[in-house]
């Protein structure tokens, strides 16, 4: 019956802060997702099961798997190990249940850490013990869990949850994919073989006939020298065997060499297609970022100026944005300035009369006359007052005028206030003119400046939102571990991956010459051994001859069933690969084409994506390249003869898959895995109202899935409060 993992429970195991009853997860048989955004503990759930089976626990500082003794104060929750007072205990743990058939288990794996000192963080504050492990076992007759005691029971029952020899197959993280089987090994597809079928006892029983064909030999050699009756020819014939088998050992030896170089640089070609696909499609984009940063910084510059333009809009008089509400200082300003220029006015006047009198009035006597009578009187030359005549140019006249003329015969300016702003407030009027009559078009000014640099902005947001897509394809074929930008470093990629294939096309020729030769040694050799057989003597003893000749055929035919089962296996793998690729990408508009297993010249086994004309298929993304090995994985599951009985615990298998191959990959794994435990931070959305991508949406509905969690931290709280909420949608 397959394993079946019912539950896992945490006790302050890194964000799972609380108890085992309140951090517990529950899955049922098939497929079963764990949702979670960076930080939110879909890692750390992967590391409870390397700690169940290896003891380790995965860094997430340097990425490094470590003792778990090591690591056990990152392991505790940071909120529990803050709550703990110096010189208590708190206790960090993972407990899991699963059932096979009658039975189920419950293992418990946990430490205890006492705090020294204040430094929650410091490794010197805590004193950390492993506690020892608890494995229980009950049956689903009477389900009382009974402790498990012996040693290699407990390592029993671990074992028996996911095999030890199938764990990279049913355990990994999603980069992992790529390093479960090196196509280019002989070696690798051999323990995928063996795996699967009993070839290693014909490699068993070869080795033994081989050791049994030498001892014959030399046993019908032995008898051969004591025999009077061998002659020179038999020496000579034995002597050319010996000879032969030496230069076969040489020219084997030089295959090996040769087989070397061609897995080599086959290695480095997959390599390049594998990580970096497509070298010449990162050219094209780099051609492609280039031309879009200059577009780019021009309009940032642009921008840049705009903004920097803006400021000087409050002051320039052809925008005048400063008078912007000051539309009714206006007429204040004018009533203002009217009612001080009356006051000054009347001020000066005053002021004037004050000081000088005579300069402004004429005293006359009592019934003086007037200043119309005074005009009247100089119009008729005579005066009214005396009745005397005053003609023009006599004293009586001049008199007359005196009278009349007087206040404007003497005019002074005196200053009649400490500062006067007449001449301030003119100015000011005069400066402030321009502003005045751009009042009625401030506003559309306004409007019209924020339209440009809203559009403007548009289109520098789109600019960097396209050199970000640009950048992000760029991201998808850069080749592993290169970090240098540019047209050289592709154009370099490109060449490597060239010269590689050329240097295979080398080591294939020098390989098909060689393989020629040792072919040739070998048929040789067999000639000469049959001349041997004729020319040793008749009086021999049967037995040692016929011990001989059968050895000799029992090496030969092990090795060739050897080779058959190899072939018929990875035949069958190749059909297995195909029906669940095609599962796979059965979303994809990847139309045609099959999966084709093809012997190299090294004697590795070549996976190749040929097309409906039989062409090869090269250049795919890194998450096509890993659908095809997952695809390969699935079937060295499936075409095993027996049911597989173990569950698939996966981190990330889908970090370079697409939406397409996403849903391919949730409805294809119960095909071949009892039960599946996926933890994916691709279905999350923190923007979306229930926290789910479109395909998490469609996945939750779907009847394939059998429970489905999501896991959310408060990005908000400090680090040391952070914990893990789990909630389960279905």
């Amino acid at each position: 019956m397959a394993s079946i993992i019912n539950s896992i429970s945490f006790k302050n195991f890194f964000n799972y802060y609380g108890d085992y009853d309140t951090t517990r997860y529950e899955f049922e048989e098939g497929v079963n997702i764990v949702v979670a955004d960076n930080g939110a503990g879909k890692s750390k759930f992967f590391n409870a099961f390397l700690w169940l089976f290896y003891d380790q626990i995965l860094d997430s500082d340097d990425k490094k798997k470590k003792n778990v003794k090591d690591i056990a104060v990152k392991i505790i929750s940071d909120k529990a190990k803050n709550e703990t007072p110096i010189g208590d205990q708190v206790q960090s743990g993972i407990k899991i249940e699963y059932s096979t058939g009658r039975y189920k288990y419950q293992i418990t794996k946990s430490l205890t850490a006492t705090r020294l000192s204040e430094k929650v963080m410091d490794f010197e504050s805590w004193q950390i013990i492993i506690d020892d492990i608890e494995v229980d076992k009950t049956d689903h007759v009477l389900p009382k869990y009974k402790p498990i005691y012996d040693a290699d029971e407990k390592q029993k029952v671990i074992n028996q949850l996911i095999l030890p020899t199938l764990r990279q197959y049913s355990f990994f993280q999603g980069e992992e994919v790529d390093k479960m089987i090196d196509f280019n090994k002989k070696s690798s597809i051999e323990d995928a073989v063996r795996t699967l079928t009993n070839i290693s006892k014909y490699e068993d029983i070869a080795n033994i006939v081989k050791d049994i064909a030498i001892k014959a030999e030399k046993d019908l050699n032995k008898q051969t020298n004591a025999t009077s009756e061998h002659n020179e020819r038999l020496n000579k014939a034995i002597d050319v065997k010996k000879q032969l088998e030496i230069k076969l050992i040489h020219e084997e030896e030089k295959l090996t060499e040769f087989n070397t170089l061609y897995e080599t640089a086959e290695y480095e070609k997959n390599e390049l297609e594998q990580n970096f696909a497509n070298a010449e499609k990162r050219k094209e984009l780099d051609d492609k970022i280039f031309e879009k940063n200059n577009v780019l910084k021009q309009v940032k510059d642009n921008y840049d100026s705009f903004l920097d333009s803006i400021n000087n809009r409050f002051f320039d008089g052809n925008f005048s944005w400063i008078a912007l509400g000051f539309e009714n200082s206006i007429n204040e300003f004018k009533n203002n300035i009217k009612v001080f220029r009356q006051q000054r006015y009347e001020k000066r006047a005053l002021q004037n009369v004050s000081e000088n009198p005579n300069d402004y009035f004429t005293m006359l006597p009592v019934n003086s006359p007037d200043a119309v009578t005074l005009d009247q009187m100089i119009e008729d030359q005579i005066c009214y007052v005396c009745n005397r005549d005053a003609k023009e140019g006599s004293e009586a006249y001049n008199y007359l005028l005196k009278l009349k003329n007087r206040p404007n015969i003497k005019s002074s300016k005196v200053d009649f206030v400490k500062n006067d702003l007449e001449d301030f407030f003119g100015d000011l009027q005069l400066k402030a003119a321009p502003f005045i009559n751009k009042f009625d078009s401030i506003s559309q000014s306004v409007l019209r400046t924020r339209e440009k640099e809203q559009e403007l902005k548009q289109r520098l947001d789109k600019l960097s939102s396209e050199l970000r897509a640009l950048k992000s394809q760029r991201k998808d074929i850069l080749i592993a571990g290169t970090e240098s930008e540019g047209v050289d470093n592709a154009l370099t990629i490109i060449n490597q991956y060239k010269g590689a294939i050329r240097r295979m096309e080398q080591a294939s020729s020098r390989i098909e010459r060689l393989q020629d030769t040792v072919k040739k040694l070998k048929a040789d050799i067999y000639n000469t051994e049959k001349e041997i057989s004729n020319l040793r003597p008749k009086n021999i003893p049967e037995g040692y001859t016929v011990n001989y000749e059968i050895s000799k055929d029992l090496v030969d035919a092990t090795q060739l069933a050897k080779e058959r089962v190899f072939d018929k296996m990875v035949s069958l793998l190749e059909d297995h690969s195909n029906i669940h690729f095609q599962n796979l990408i059965k979303y994809n508009d990847i139309k045609g084409g099959v999966l084709r297993f093809q012997k190299t010249p090294s004697g590795g086994i070549s996976l190749d994506y040929i097309d409906d004309l039989g062409n090869e298929v090269s250049g795919a993304s890194e998450g096509f390249q890993r659908m095809k090995k997952f695809a390969v994985v699935m079937s060295i599951i499936s075409a095993n003869t027996s049911q597989y009985n173990y569950p698939l615990l996966a981190d990330a298998p889908l970090s370079a898959f697409g939406k397409a191959f996403n849903k391919g990959f949730f409805e294809a794994i119960p095909d071949v895995f009892p039960q599946s435990i996926i933890l994916v931070k691709d279905l999350y959305d923190k923007d979306s109202e229930d926290k789910l991508t479109d395909l998490g949406q469609q996945l939750i509905k779907n009847n394939v899935i059998k429970t489905f969690y999501i896991n959310e931290v408060d990005e908000e709280s400090p680090q040391i409060e952070r914990t893990t909420k789990i909630e389960r949608r279905k």
